[in-house]
């Protein structure tokens, strides 16, 4: 039971403070726990084509070096996890009447979000025990929510755009998405490859992971503000 706690609480504690910055207009709590457990159904399409992508990878490129984790990290794992969250969204909550602010994007894609990084994150606290229950607590769970914060600014302004831009915002926001989800990855998987290391230094490799992770909580900040400003205009009271 204590695994299983220490499993759910990042994902609950970032889903209580993004829904606390929802200041002006509240979303109903069922849309909110829909979006979550469409987060964790999210999980079985994105793993489905991350063994086939890399099932493929593998067989035509060793699996080591630069190329290797590039195409892994990139395409393999963050282009069908972020598809996959973005998709929950996109058909669930985003075409849907309390769908009614651009605040909304980030609430609903954050959601799914945290429901994906909840489902995943029970699987490796399961399997690898505390030690990586701490560091996904303070790392991975919270990288999920800052994918879902940047996609989700992007999804809430092509919502009220009314023309073909609303098109390039989508596709922006799922790029954003997809940009540091992968960066993130490709350093923390470079770092563990003999034939990279013995050039440049892990703990450099990790840095620079560390480093995207902390510009997209940044982004992903400014993001919240933007969209709080919007949602005070509109709902004043």
């Amino acid at each position: 039971m204590g695994l299983l706690a220490l499993a759910l609480a990042p994902g609950i504690a970032i889903i209580w403070f993004i829904y606390s910055m929802d200041q002006y207009d509240r979303e109903p709590l069922r849309a909110l726990v829909k979006s979550f457990f469409l987060g964790m159904l999210a999980v079985l399409p994105a793993l489905l084509l991350q063994l086939t992508l890399s099932t493929l990878l593998s067989s035509f490129i060793p699996a080591s070096g630069w190329t290797y984790y590039l195409l892994l990290s990139f395409v393999a794992v963050a282009l069908t996890e972020e598809g996959s969250k973005f998709m929950m969204t996109r058909l669930y909550a985003y075409p849907r009447p309390f769908f009614n602010e651009p605040f909304d994007g980030i609430i609903y894609s954050v959601m799914v979000a945290m429901g994906f990084a909840t489902f995943e994150n029970i699987g490796y606290v399961w399997q690898f025990g505390w030690g990586t229950a701490l560091v996904r607590m303070f790392l991975s769970v919270p990288a999920h929510a800052t994918f879902g914060v940047l996609m989700g600014y992007y999804i809430g302004l092509a919502k009220f755009t009314h023309s073909n831009a609303a098109r390039w915002l989508k596709l922006r926001g799922f790029l954003l998405a997809v940009l540091f989800h992968g960066l993130f990855d490709l350093f923390l998987m470079v770092q563990q490859d003999n034939s990279i290391t013995s050039h440049i230094s892990g703990g450099y490799l990790f840095g620079i992971a560390i480093l995207s992770y902390l510009v997209a909580i940044r982004l992903s900040w400014q993001a919240i503000k933007m969209h709080q400003a919007i949602s005070k205009h509109n709902f004043p009271s």
